[in-house]
């Protein structure tokens, strides 16, 4: 996006917005100066009022270069401390060449005309940013004011207030646009938001906070794509909390809510975070995937997890082989052609022949 969101109040203007303005300044003077070349009788610009037009054209082409190259960084560092400064000199040099403009042809109504050509798409452009917009409009209304006195013969009360209702409107105009700015961006923060909160039951499970049964899919694809031509192999871990619903039964759903949270936990912090990834398979079960030389790292993650859950010293007085919750692990080896069904089926068989031996256990 054009807009550093990040630095809240210094945000200051949107980068195509201002590249817009800029072009607008150059197209403006280039129109004046072409008009100029080809008038030879007095229409023509004097020479004050092409300098002028000069100048506002190579700093706004400046300007223009300076900003394309930096791109997404107008509102960022040093130009960030800059650009008010060029606001403000340009619109001193847009009220120089209006005063000018006003006293050679001397006519305040062609220069109303002008100053609100530039407000308008200056208002647009600044609209994010009031301080922005005052510092380039205040030399231009100044300028107003002082046209709209200097010619005292064609001066009129009325010509003053429509004056002040032009500014006004256009002003007004900033307020709209920034109500809008303001109320899109509420939007898409809270698009935002739903986005992750989606994301977020998509591929997690709601209790433990472990990816779901969903998510195992999309990471056995991954796996299988990255072992291709590498000598690594993919093992899974299906474990199973011995005598769990003895568990729930003895301390209640809610204490075998936290039960699964702190097992989940223990799995989590056995793991490595480069090449396993632990998921809820359902009620007690979880399933572990991971990327290993050989069958001795993936057994050593499997006695990890066992050491931690039995660190973790959670009471089972409804377990039939100890006093502390413990669980049963089977591990399978994917081979060539095995799909994801086939190889939580081999881990389920390991799991089932770790209970038959007593629990507590893994098997392979």
């Amino acid at each position: 996006m054009d807009i550093n969101h990040s630095t809240g109040e210094n945000v200051i203007t949107s980068t195509k917005a201002y590249m817009w303005f800029l072009s607008l300044n150059i197209i403006f003077c280039a129109w004046l100066l072409l008009r100029s070349t080809y008038r030879l009788d007095a229409d023509a610009l004097p020479p004050i009022l092409q300098i002028l037009c000069g100048c506002i054209a190579a700093l706004s082409a400046t300007n223009l270069i300076i900003t394309i190259n930096i791109k997404k960084n107008i509102n960022d560092g040093f130009y960030h401390t800059v650009l008010p400064f060029v606001v403000l000199t340009l619109g001193l040099l847009w009220a120089a060449l209006f005063i000018n403009f006003t006293l050679y042809y001397q006519n305040p109504l062609i220069t109303l005309i002008m100053i609100v050509s530039v407000l308008l798409p200056a208002t647009i452009t600044f609209f994010i940013s009031g301080r922005l917009l005052l510092l380039f409009s205040t030399p231009l209304v100044l300028c107003l004011l002082y046209v709209e006195t200097a010619l005292k013969e064609q001066f009129s009360l009325m010509q003053f207030i429509g004056s002040l209702i032009m500014l006004s409107v256009i002003y007004s105009a900033r307020y709209i646009l920034l109500e809008w700015y303001q109320r899109v961006q509420r939007s898409e923060y809270e698009k935002n938001i739903l986005i992750k909160k989606l994301m977020q039951q998509a591929h997690y499970d709601a209790l433990t906070g472990l990816f779901n049964r969903l998510s195992m899919a999309r990471f056995f694809e991954e796996c299988v794509s990255a072992l291709s031509g590498n000598k690594k192999k993919l093992f899974m871990i299906v474990l199973d909390i011995d005598y769990f619903k003895q568990y729930n039964d003895k301390y209640g759903h809610v204490a075998g809510d936290k039960c699964l949270i702190k097992v989940s936990q223990c799995i989590e912090q056995s793991l490595r975070k480069e090449t396993d990834s632990a998921f809820r398979f359902g009620g007690e079960e979880f399933v572990v995937m991971t990327v290993c030389n050989d069958i001795s790292q993936a057994k050593a993650i499997s006695h990890r997890i066992q050491q931690n859950i039995s660190h973790a010293h959670i009471p089972h007085e409804g377990s039939a082989i100890s006093s502390v919750l413990t669980v049963s692990q089977g591990i399978a080896q994917w081979s060539e052609g095995v799909t994801l069904e086939g190889l939580v089926e081999q881990a389920d068989q390991q799991l089932y022949q770790a209970k038959q031996n007593g629990r507590n256990r893994v098997c392979y």
